[in-house]
């Protein structure tokens, strides 16, 4: 169903105030980032919250409500409610291989290649890709999953494109146990050093929906753009879309907090 984001707009001229729920909701929050609650820690009951904030419990249910639809605890069946999981914070700034970024975040990637070819340039290509059509690329495609308890869940689709000239007989190496940023470095001497990223929300079509195990239309985070070496060589074009429950931005951006606003609310 349609999913109800409360957001504070301070400063504005319809600043919006906090509710109770809301207020008592980012307070329990900060109270579980102070006492350190980790990733299925069971959380407090709700008559044991209604006494520590002096409110009902219908208050509390309503707060706990808040923090699942945000992604922050988990609910099991007949069993009470959990700290739910990291998510895999993307800095624009900072450029990470995307296994650098989960183990950062203590998990483990694991890759599965859909295609590895090599392909030219065509005139949709060109424009996003910013090299001649006719320009001979790599196009890789990689869903990239993350393993939990001996399960795979499959957080993103990556397509990347890199030129030929950049990596020469590149085919040979093994992409679902290494990462493509590591083989660049180590085999061409290639180091990624700057990128030009852009985010939008799409809407799962169904290869995306199959493939990320996620209803059809699932609002969905793209990021595409170019990655350049340190001559500002072109290394790659990437367009990768991933599930927005597994995905944060830091915050300050407010291009994308934006972004991310709109398809929360459904716009």
């Amino acid at each position: 169903g349609m999913k109800k984001y409360y957001i504070c707009l301070k400063g504005s001229e319809n600043m919006k105030l906090l509710n109770k729920d809301e207020f008592i909701a980012n307070e329990i929050k900060y109270m579980f980032i102070e006492k350190k609650y980790k990733e299925g820690d069971k959380l407090p009951s709700e008559r044991e919250l209604s006494e520590i904030y002096g409110v009902q419990r219908a208050t509390i249910r309503e707060a706990y409500h808040i923090l699942e639809e945000e992604g922050i605890i988990e609910i099991r069946e007949r069993s009470g409610r959990y700290m739910g999981h990291t998510r895999i914070k993307n800095n624009l700034q900072e450029i990470k291989s995307f296994s650098d970024k989960l183990s950062d975040i203590g998990m483990e990637v694991k890759n599965k290649l859909i295609s590895f070819e090599i392909i030219e340039l065509d005139k949709e290509l060109y424009k996003k890709v910013k090299l001649p059509i006719g320009t001979s690329v790599y196009k890789i495609t990689r869903v990239r999953k993350i393993v939990r308890e001996e399960e795979d869940f499959p957080i993103a689709i990556e397509y990347s494109y890199i030129p030929e000239v950049i990596a020469d007989k590149l085919l040979k190496y093994d992409l679902e146990e290494n990462s493509l940023f590591e083989i660049l470095k180590t085999q061409y001497g290639r180091v990624p050093k700057k990128e030009d990223q852009v985010i939008e929300i799409v809407y799962a079509n169904e290869f995306e929906s199959k493939t990320l195990k996620v209803d059809q239309m699932t609002a969905l985070i793209k990021k595409h753009g170019i990655t350049y070496d340190e001559d500002g060589n072109i290394l790659q074009y990437l367009h990768s879309v991933m599930n927005m429950d597994w995905v944060e931005f830091e915050k300050g951006n407010k291009k994308i907090e934006e972004k991310i606003k709109e398809a929360a609310y459904g716009l």
